[in-house]
């Protein structure tokens, strides 16, 4: 069984769900392949973030108000062939007007939130993905790609706090184990952006971006769970078997994109905000 199809299973395999010869194939596979592995740990780790969650409950009187309002608005007005109506057919008239309506607006939102994600993430962020995809084999060529799809250049701190009109975290000295290889900055579509480029010390690499805008939409398409991290609400997402996770820092959003686990995730959280 190869990566591709063994990618594939993961999830399956990790429910339960697979039958038992399909589940020696994938077993057989990850004993011998360190990045399909990784991903069944990621997940794993995701799965353990999201069981820690607790449970959001709306107030119990939520759908009673939502009613009310409903109830209490106007229906049009009635024309000269309905003008004189039962009071309980006018109520139920009434009330298929208030559930068209209610229908009709989630309808809209659904429609309009679907297409915005989908122009977002096709047009703003793509090249990321493709980021992601080739930091932990080909860093340099990731960072090539990145820099020069979103016009980057390479700065000090000082050009940096010049350019973007404030001090980015991630310009200060890393926390130990982390050297900064260089400091970038991408005029991305939602802002201008720094980008710290660090390096550990066995010489792998991961990115740290700070960035002005306060909309948490980088890697919407992929799946994220949301954990409590040095009190901090990272969203954390598993991108080929490396996690990702945005933070609120300030005023701004911080993103990091290379990590290895939750506890180097707590690391940069409490170093960076």
């Amino acid at each position: 069984m190869d990566c591709k199809r063994t990618e594939q299973l993961l999830s399956h395999h990790f429910d339960g769900e697979l039958p038992s010869d399909g589940r020696a194939k994938v077993e057989v596979h990850l004993e011998g392949c360190p990045s399909c592995s990784g991903q069944l740990a990621a997940i794993r780790m995701l799965s353990q973030a999201a069981r820690s969650l607790s449970t959001i409950r709306p107030p119990h009187d939520l759908w009673d108000r939502i009613a009310a309002q409903l109830n209490d608005s106007t229906p049009p007005e009635p024309n000269a062939t309905n003008a004189v109506e039962l009071p309980n057919r006018k109520w139920h008239s009434k009330r298929r007007f208030s559930w068209s309506l209610l229908t009709t607006a989630a309808v809209l939102l659904i429609g309009v939130g679907g297409l915005w994600g989908l122009q977002h993430s096709r047009h703003a962020h793509d090249p990321l993905a493709s980021h992601v995809q080739q930091l932990a084999s080909s860093p340099l060529i990731a960072q090539e790609k990145l820099v020069a799809e979103y016009s980057g250049k390479i700065v000090s701190a000082d050009q940096a706090v010049q350019l973007v009109g404030y001090r980015p975290r991630n310009v200060d000295p890393p926390p130990n184990g982390y050297r900064c290889d260089k400091l970038v900055m991408l005029d991305m579509p939602c802002c201008k952006c720094i980008q710290a480029v660090w390096q550990r010390d066995d010489q792998t690499q991961l990115a740290v971006f700070e960035h002005k805008s306060k909309i948490d939409d980088w890697f919407q398409c992929q799946p994220s769970v949301s954990i409590k991290c040095q009190d901090k609400t990272c969203r954390v997402t598993e991108l080929s078997g490396q996690l990702a996770a945005t933070w609120q820092s300030g005023a701004r959003l911080v993103t990091v994109i290379g990590l290895r686990d939750v506890e180097e995730l707590a690391k940069l959280v409490a170093a960076l905000s």
